[in-house]
């Protein structure tokens, strides 16, 4: 599916999903914002969608993962858009072109229970689409883990709730 998006949008270094993941199994889809230094074509080899990726969003997110009993078999991560956008947040136009790979990914995930908007762009992009979603999935959002944001008080507290009420709906 990656190399579809990467070959329709012209986009050759997208990320792929962590293998570590749940894949098809997964109960739990983090939603972020975008491929970003994931994505660049100056960086060499494959990349991933990871929670133990280089960064201090996957960091964060990685240590709360842990701490709430989130097993990463279980969850699956996503972007708002899967492909690189142009700015600092997606476009109407960019997160138009992105519905088809969202209901495509729902399909491919029977056992979907919850849904972790991170950040404002997550969840804006989602709001008004359910992307087939079927109804009783729990929506949860969150700030974004992403650095400079996650070092604002409030925003590490709506991040850390995020994650808190997720590990308390896959009980």
């Amino acid at each position: 599916m990656i190399d579809r998006i990467a070959h329709e949008t012209g986009n050759s270094r997208l990320p792929y999903l962590d293998p570590t993941f749940g894949g098809v199994e997964a109960e739990l889809l983090y939603v972020l914002k975008a491929p970003e230094a994931d994505a660049d074509p100056d960086r060499d080899g494959v990349r991933f969608l990871s929670l133990d990726n280089d960064d201090v969003g996957a960091a964060f997110m990685f240590e709360s993962a842990a701490s709430n009993g989130i097993r990463r078999e279980r969850c699956a991560a996503w972007n708002i858009c899967p492909f690189p956008i142009v700015g600092s947040n997606p476009s109407s136009w960019e997160l138009q072109q992105s519905v088809p790979y969202h209901v495509e990914l729902v399909k491919l995930l029977p056992r979907l229970r919850v849904v972790v908007l991170l950040g404002r762009p997550a969840r804006d992009g989602w709001s008004g689409r359910r992307f087939g979603v079927p109804r009783d999935v729990a929506i949860v959002a969150g700030a974004s883990s992403a650095r400079p944001g996650i070092y604002n008080p409030a925003n590490r507290q709506s991040f850390e709730s995020a994650m808190i009420r997720a590990a308390e709906l896959l009980t």
